[in-house]
């Protein structure tokens, strides 16, 4: 018999943020649970980050809207749920959770709360260093505390940020757990076996251009491999995405042969990217060091791997519970040498590279495939 699956409060979506839709997907389709929306998708273009760049009067705008969004979706739920209703608060759970944590601890429904992106983390310990010390960031952080103490369950992404979590918010460990993200894997699921082709080989990055994603490595990697003679017509370089170090891209591309580094600024839909996948012979991860770098793993590793590609990555990264390590050409965190060393060594082999993209996608199959995050669910306190 089928259990019955309460959606809440107003969650991101848009190809940037698929895990909320996915994972509602999933469960509906594979998993045994009736959903019953009563939330509320905010619109694609909507991204939390970009708030803080609005003027003061429209932040507050912004604000009361999501404010009263989640106001409302609360009072259905405390109309439509019984004491065996489960409750899904997908990203960014903190307003509902907020809200929520003002009713009696009897009145509270069971709330299974994603919160794999912590705002007091991306606002300010992203931005400080430490977390910064400022009453906005005290209050923030006051304020998320209190908001995920009211769920039942939290769900963070990996172990790392299940760890941070608990330790920044103060949580009961029993109640957060980390389990694989959700993703439209059928776009990248179509891509053909890998197979050596041409001399040139095609390195693709993907995403967002911040520091996380360390992108003055990967671009101090890539005029080292220009600037060697021997090396210089191996590769054609691809980027794809756009972000806070755009102009950095831009100066760069500028500097170099239009047909050795290549620039796409505006973000593609998500066939396009599957198709840039595909057509990659390595794909690039994340190279940002030791901080908030080293406690992810980012939906374009999901995408790399689920298209079976070879991959490149710093060997800092933290996974979902009880996953192991994925078959990625390892480097050390922020390291442009070692970056650069680990492409000319995947060009010299090519059978390294199809051994690397075949066990990708056997892996993603595996551990990070819808399946497994439906399973995941399964084990969950529901």
């Amino acid at each position: 018999m089928s259990a019955e699956l309460i959606v809440a409060g107003l969650r991101a979506s848009g190809e940037g943020y698929p895990n909320a839709e996915q994972t509602i997907r999933l469960l509906a389709e594979q998993g045994e649970y009736r959903i019953r929306d009563l939330g509320h998708a905010l619109p694609p273009d909507l991204h939390l980050w970009k708030l803080s760049r609005l003027p003061p009067h429209r932040q507050l705008l912004a604000l009361a809207r999501l404010g009263l969004g989640n106001l409302l979706s609360l009072v259905r739920i405390l109309r439509a749920a019984t004491p065996q209703s489960r409750i899904y608060v997908p990203y960014p759970s903190v307003f509902f959770l907020w809200l929520l944590s003002w009713l009696p601890n009897s009145r509270r429904p069971h709330c299974i709360a994603d919160a794999y992106i912590s705002v007091w983390d991306s606002m300010f310990r992203d931005r400080a260093g430490n977390g910064g010390d400022s009453a906005a960031s005290r209050w923030i952080k006051r304020t998320e505390a209190r908001a995920l103490r009211a769920a039942a369950q939290v769900l963070a992404d990996t172990e790392a940020n299940r760890d941070r979590l608990i330790e920044d918010f103060g949580l009961d460990p029993k109640r957060v757990r980390s389990l694989p993200l959700a993703i439209d894997a059928a776009p990248f699921r179509i891509a053909p076996a890998y197979a050596p082709q041409t001399p040139a080989l095609n390195v693709l990055f993907v995403g967002t251009l911040i520091p996380l994603h360390g992108v003055p490595t990967i671009l101090d990697a890539v005029q080292r491999l220009l600037d060697a003679p021997a090396q210089r017509d191996r590769f054609r370089f691809r980027f794809v995405g756009d972000g806070q170090l755009g102009e950095r891209l831009s100066e760069f591309v500028q500097r170099h042969d239009p047909d050795q580094v290549i620039w796409i600024r505006e973000w593609q839909p998500l066939d396009r990217v599957a198709q840039e996948i595909a057509a990659a012979d390595i794909c690039l991860g994340v190279f940002g060091g030791h901080g908030k770098a080293s406690r992810v793993l980012p939906f374009k590793l999901y995408m790399y791997l689920a298209s079976g590609r070879a991959v490149v990555s710093q060997a800092a990264m933290s996974l979902p519970a009880n996953t192991p390590v994925p078959p990625i050409e390892s480097v050390a965190p922020d390291d442009a040498d070692a970056l650069a060393d680990a492409l000319i060594a995947l060009a010299d082999d090519p059978q390294r590279r199809t051994e690397l993209a075949h066990a990708a996608s056997g892996y993603f199959d595996s551990w990070l495939s819808g399946a497994a995050v439906v399973r995941a669910w399964e084990t969950l306190d529901i």
